[in-house]
């Protein structure tokens, strides 16, 4: 079934200009790892869409099974209200697919934390399994204590910890890309993707969740919001065509309009002005825009 860290963000902190993932129970920071995007996704679902206790959660708990020759530690344990592990987690990075190997390691995990309920995911695919007296066995079905029952509110704040929204931003453009933002990302089932950029300058903010619209059967453009280092938003789009990254434009947004636009492709750098695209005050769906922004930058590319 469709993964619950889809839809769910991680917060983020700046440190000496590095983005950082922050981890709200350790209270402290964590490379911004794939596999570690997921595990915080799901402490984002369980804490903030389930509503359940952070102080029942723990992290890198030991466990030694007799099959094993070193020392493991498990990814997520949540506790009941009774402390006893009701539901541990393994975490694996999106680009690992779910197999068997997996489902045995925890498994072996459960033989010494004995937990009601195991999760597998890798942010994409979740995989559940009910642990009874007839040994683990898996779910075609997610248990309703781990159903979502009400969709949260999600306000400026939201956006601007979880690294889409700069805290400089002024508050009039910050509710409007707290409106772009539940269109981009929002909803679990859109196709979005962290992208990772190396070679552009940390201003730019390139390295983030993109949401990925299909122009055509060869032609995919990937919408970015993000926060840099110095507190601004950057708005980020990329153009690929054929599986190939051919052109991309960022901007600065602040004070309902973009500036500080350049488009870079393999003709070089650019300047460019996306009001003349897109209007902050009027396209807050962006319903049209991603064919428009396609057709841009396939101008340049």
């Amino acid at each position: 079934m469709l993964s619950k860290a889809l839809g769910n963000y991680p917060e983020y902190r700046f440190q000496n200009g590095q983005k950082r993932l922050w981890n709200p129970i350790e209270k402290k920071t964590f490379a911004d790892l794939p596999e570690e995007r997921v595990r915080l996704a799901l402490v984002e679902y369980l804490t903030g869409d389930l509503g359940f206790s952070s102080s029942r959660i723990s992290f890198e708990s030991p466990v030694k099974s007799q099959s094993d020759k070193t020392q493991s530690r498990t990814d997520l344990i949540y506790y009941n209200k009774d402390f006893k592990p009701e539901l541990l987690i393994e975490c694996k990075a999106p680009s690992v697919k779910l197999t068997e190997n997996a489902s045995i390691q925890i498994a072996r995990y459960n033989e010494k934390i004995n937990a009601r309920y195991l999760l597998i995911s890798n942010g994409l695919v979740d995989h559940w399994f009910k642990n009874d007296s007839d040994g683990v066995k898996s779910l075609a079905w997610l248990p309703d204590t781990y159903e979502q029952k009400k969709l949260r509110s999600r306000d400026t704040q939201y956006w601007e910890l979880r690294g889409f929204i700069g805290k400089g931003t002024d508050q009039g453009t910050k509710e409007v890309l707290r409106k772009f933002n539940m269109y981009l990302f929002g909803d679990p089932v859109q196709p979005i993707k962290y992208l990772d950029f190396d070679g552009f300058p940390d201003t730019y903010a390139l390295k983030h969740f993109y949401r990925i619209f299909g122009i055509d059967k060869q032609t995919k453009l990937g919408i970015n919001i993000a926060a840099n280092s110095e507190g601004n938003t950057r708005f980020n789009v990329i153009l690929n065509v054929k599986g190939l990254n051919v052109a991309f434009a960022t901007a600065e947004v602040g004070m309902m309009k973009f500036t500080e636009g350049v488009v870079h492709s393999g003709k070089g750098e650019k300047t460019i002005d996306l009001n003349e695209t897109i209007d902050l005050k009027r396209d807050i769906l962006l319903k049209d825009r991603a064919v428009d922004l396609g057709k841009l930058l396939n101008t340049y590319s």
